[in-house]
């Protein structure tokens, strides 16, 4: 069943989604995605180019992917919370073991999808997250 394409409320398109994914084709087909929906959207091509900018504070939800060169995505979402920053996130993978599972609940990852990502599950998800944190 397609979702309907409303437009999200303001909220949610003032509020940044952050896509962390080194695959650009990846990134470039979510951020796609998630404009056609009307929702703001920052790409970065690994977890230290989003931690060095300063904008990811003000991100209404983060969307990483797990295994990248240098950070992976828990690495990054450690990182976040370590300076004290609780975005809403995400963590996309190919392979979600158990170890990688139970890290993500630890660090209060709020969903994990599988690669290739449903698009209305994830819509779906950054809908209620925004909804939960607005």
């Amino acid at each position: 069943m397609p979702l309907p394409r409303k437009r999200p409320p303001q909220s949610e398109i003032q509020k940044p989604i952050c896509i962390v994914d080194d695959d650009e084709a990846v990134a470039d087909s979510l951020q796609a995605l998630l404009e056609t929906f009307g929702f703001n959207v920052q790409s970065y091509s690994s977890g230290s180019e989003f931690l060095a900018d300063e904008r990811h504070r003000a991100a209404g939800c983060l969307l990483v992917d797990q295994h990248m060169p240098g950070a992976n995505g828990l690495d990054v979402v450690e990182n976040l919370r370590k300076e004290g920053v609780q975005i809403p996130t995400i963590l996309i993978s190919g392979r979600l073991d158990s170890s990688t599972r139970q890290r993500a609940t630890r660090l209060g990852v709020r969903e994990l999808l599988d690669k290739p990502v449903a698009p209305g599950r994830l819509i779906q998800a950054i809908r209620t997250m925004l909804a939960d944190v607005g």
